[in-house]
């Protein structure tokens, strides 16, 4: 017996639980191995925020990264920025403590092929983040952006990679 007739526009759902932000495989893999499974990341509530710049929607920086990695374009400006930030969390973080295995990642960064630089959408479960640890101190203002700098495994999933 068919469920009796219920609108489908009776009860539309709330904002989402979620965040989404963009990594690539390299910074994913740095940051398990490395840096004690801590994740940091940017995100915004939405996939694709309009309000908010190219430079802070998921959804485009997604698409930049998956192009230059696909064209195998190893000029494209946002993979060469994206290296040069690896290579100072390297030197900040990793070097003090090990710095013969931060020699040891420099090289693998500088030489790693493209295909180390895949991104990754990544969705955060805003539930399972305490509101204390949410940061927007470095945010434009009126933009859907702001980080978690202690991102646990645990508390996101890689949706598409």
């Amino acid at each position: 017996m068919p469920a009796p007739y219920t609108s489908l526009l009776e009860s539309p759902p709330a904002r989402s639980p979620y965040g989404f932000g963009c990594k690539v495989w390299i910074a994913y893999q740095l940051e398990k191995h490395y840096l004690g499974g801590i994740h940091f990341v940017w995100f915004a509530k939405e996939l694709n925020p309009l309000s908010n710049g190219d430079s802070s929607n998921p959804l485009i920086i997604y698409t930049d990264f998956d192009r230059a990695v696909k064209k195998r374009d190893l000029n494209h400006p946002k993979l060469k920025d994206f290296k040069a930030r690896l290579l100072e969390v390297i030197a900040r973080r990793v070097k003090p403590k090990d710095p013969s295995g931060a020699r040891a990642l420099r090289r693998e960064v500088l030489s790693a092929p493209i295909e180390a630089y895949r991104p990754q959408l990544w969705r955060i479960d805003l539930s399972k983040i305490a509101a204390n640890r949410v940061r927007t101190d470095q945010s434009s203002s009126g933009w859907d952006e702001q980080y978690v700098a202690d991102l646990a495994e645990s508390e996101f999933e890689i949706i598409v990679e």
